[in-house]
């Protein structure tokens, strides 16, 4: 069936119908057009979706498209990242860049949560209407980020107005922007490392430059390749990311969740639902058969450009009880994943600790959202609280 552009429209806020009646049409398996008019295949339901991200047959390289498929057109230094690669390629970056994401990070990681936490929350009004975006979800994980991986914090600024164009809608539309943005994140990039390299930190950076695997280690192209995929994902899919969670916890589960910060396991589980409940993420990245494949009794052809609902396989049934793919599945599975839920769950105990009462002044649909068909953003939140 074809659905033309619809499945990618931007500032809709019930994406989760939309992406119900997809897999609910038919056999769950839809021809498509993106925004810039390319064709691509729409794959629903949670079986379909966690089969296609599990295949072996099926690559996220874009060298395996035989369609012409191009995407974004990232220089040679940002194009080879985990989300362009598969194979032994992919295995063994991901090998060199899990260094830093090891179980021997995340008290470093939480330690850095926790101050930047305390700081922003801290700097928030005491009372009256309160811009949480501004205030909380934005400057988080782009600090925490930023401190993670060793980046200048006099830079963070300029870190963030070069990342946050490449995830608009129309960025496809605006050569000249991309071109401008990937320019300039790739320039503050490069000088970071180059920073690194004279004086190591206990970072990101230091450590992806010290990984080896054997003789291996990474290349100049991987490992600049390697921050900018942190840096896209750190920053804006995270901002995403607690900002609706605090939304929804506002909304329906704050009684709930005030009776439990004091049983942190039991506060940390509820944000774990929420996060899965409101995942911002509504596609995973487009994949690209090595053979013809079928999917639900639907041929598509080798190299064809397939596109997974990460949306329609959450709200699926068959969903309950099983991994969920809110961050990707298999082999591809986003390595910042505990990293954005430990910011959500700190930063909603934060904001309830120093708030006795915190009210929503609209219903969600009234909220502006970013300009994005891949993930589903505010572009604010402002709450009264006291």
């Amino acid at each position: 069936m074809d659905l033309g552009q619809c499945p990618f429209a931007t500032g809709v806020h019930d994406l989760d119908a939309i992406h119900e009646r997809m897999r609910l049409r038919g056999n769950g398996v839809h021809s498509a057009e993106l925004p810039d008019g390319s064709p691509v295949w729409v794959v629903t339901g949670y079986r379909a979706v966690t089969g296609l991200l599990a295949d072996p047959n099926v690559s996220a390289a874009k060298a395996d498209s035989t369609t012409g498929f191009r995407g974004n057109r990232l220089p040679p230094a940002l194009d080879a990242n985990l989300l362009n690669v598969d194979g032994d390629t992919h295995r063994r970056l991901r090998r060199l860049g899990a260094a830093g994401f090891g179980p021997a990070q995340r008290h470093h990681q939480e330690q850095v949560v926790l101050g930047t936490v305390a700081d922003l929350v801290d700097r928030l009004p005491a009372a009256g209407l309160v811009d949480f975006m501004a205030g909380l979800c934005e400057p988080l994980p782009v600090r925490v980020t930023g401190t993670l991986l060793g980046l200048p914090d006099e830079q963070l600024d300029a870190f963030r107005d070069a990342s946050a164009p490449l995830l608009r809608a129309d960025a496809s539309h605006e050569p000249d922007m991309l071109s401008r943005s990937m320019a300039a994140l790739l320039a503050l990039i490069t000088a970071a490392i180059a920073g690194k390299r004279e004086r190591p930190g206990d970072d990101l950076l230091s450590a992806w430059i010290a990984a080896r695997d054997g003789a291996d280690r990474l290349t100049e192209d991987e490992l600049t390749s390697l921050a900018f995929i942190t840096v896209i994902g750190g920053f804006e899919n995270t901002i995403s990311l607690i900002a609706l969670v605090l939304d929804e916890l506002v909304r329906h589960h704050q009684p709930q969740a005030r009776e439990m910060l004091d049983r942190p396991v039991e506060f940390a589980e509820l944000i774990r639902r929420l996060v899965h409940t409101v995942a911002p993420m509504s596609f995973a990245v487009r994949r690209f058969p090595l053979t013809d494949i079928e999917i639900n009794g639907v041929p598509i052809p080798k190299g064809h450009t397939v596109i997974a609902s990460l949306r329609s396989a959450r709200l699926d049934p068959e969903a309950h009880g099983r991994p969920e793919p809110t961050f990707g599945h298999g082999r591809h599975y986003c390595l910042g994943a505990n990293l954005a839920e430990l910011q959500a769950r700190h930063a909603a105990q934060a904001v309830l600790r120093k708030y006795s009462t915190i009210e929503v002044i609209g219903p969600r649909d009234s909220y502006a959202l970013r300009d994005s068909w891949i993930t589903y953003a505010l572009a604010e939140l402002t709450l009264r609280a006291g």
